[in-house]
């Protein structure tokens, strides 16, 4: 008998034992999970920090979106009076009156520039003895000094290239044939200036032969005259062979014409779509009375 109860003693204290080390082990995954979850609220940030950030982002936000306005204002067109609009608008609408208006205002502009550098290089080539007292009379040209033969043979080829440049550019847009475009242009620059400085001259003369005793006003007021008679003309022949000439938009005409090819193909197209189209609905039509009727029949 006491040997069977100190074998039951024994057996009682090693499943204790076994119980308590199967209740540890099960204690310790509970252990590390409440380990990781107060880690985890440790490093989660506060409602006062949350909102703290949010307060950041949104005062970065509205920074960012006042720079971007202030940039579209800064961006913004000025806006033009109504009857400038209207007369932009007019522009946009009719070519051959843009390109007028455009012509006119570049030509004021090289035009000042033409006497500008005319009078100022005579004024300084006088200060050499030979050229500011030798005359020049050859062709066309009559100039009581060679320094101002000089200024006005420089003068209008600036005046010319700056026309040249701006007008192929702006007032009838010609990309092409840019060297071809430029000799052509010189040509005619010649010729408009042999017959502007010819028509002058005709003109200045028959004032002082009207007025043979003219005074010093007078004659300001006849070499003006001459001038402005010449300039007017030389202005509208310019105007005139720069467009139907020098700046010609010569492949014009077939563009047009491949462009009305490519458009009446098109409406071709577009009849034969439709009429196959009808053609199948009307088939489908009348497939779907055959059936009927056979349906019927049955």
């Amino acid at each position: 008998m006491t040997e069977e109860k100190e074998t039951a003693l024994v057996t009682e204290t090693a499943s204790a034992e076994e119980n308590a080390d199967i209740a540890a082990s099960a204690e310790v995954p509970e252990q590390e999970e409440q380990a990781r979850e107060n880690i985890g609220a440790d490093i989660q940030p506060s409602d006062t920090e949350q909102s703290e950030g949010n307060d950041g982002s949104l005062q970065s936000d509205t920074v960012d979106s006042t720079e971007e306005a202030q940039q579209n204002d800064g961006k913004k067109k000025i806006k033009l009076p109504a009857f400038l609009q209207k007369f932009i608008a007019y522009l946009k609408a009719h070519e051959d009156v843009r390109q007028m208006v455009y012509f006119f205002l570049f030509s004021m502009i090289c035009g000042a520039s033409q006497l500008i550098v005319t009078y100022a290089l005579s004024a300084g080539l006088k200060l050499e003895p030979h050229l500011g007292s030798t005359g020049l009379d050859w062709f066309v040209f009559h100039f009581a000094t060679q320094a101002e033969f000089i200024g006005f043979l420089v003068g209008s080829v600036v005046g010319q290239v700056l026309t040249f440049v701006l007008n192929r550019k702006k007032t009838f847009n010609v990309p092409d044939y840019v060297a071809l475009r430029a000799v052509m242009y010189a040509i005619m620059a010649v010729l408009i200036i042999i017959m502007q400085t010819a028509l002058g001259g005709v003109v200045t003369k028959a004032c002082w032969n009207a007025k043979p005793d003219a005074n010093g006003f007078l004659d300001l007021l006849f070499n003006l005259t001459g001038q402005a008679v010449g300039g007017i003309s030389a202005l509208i022949v310019n105007f005139l062979g720069n467009k139907f000439f020098v700046m010609r938009d010569w492949g014009k005409k077939k563009r047009e014409a491949a462009e009305r090819a490519a458009q009446a193909n098109g409406e071709a197209a577009t009849e034969i779509t439709s009429e196959n189209r009808v053609a199948t609905e009307c088939e489908q039509a009348s497939y779907e009375q055959l059936a009927a009727t056979d349906d019927v029949s049955e």
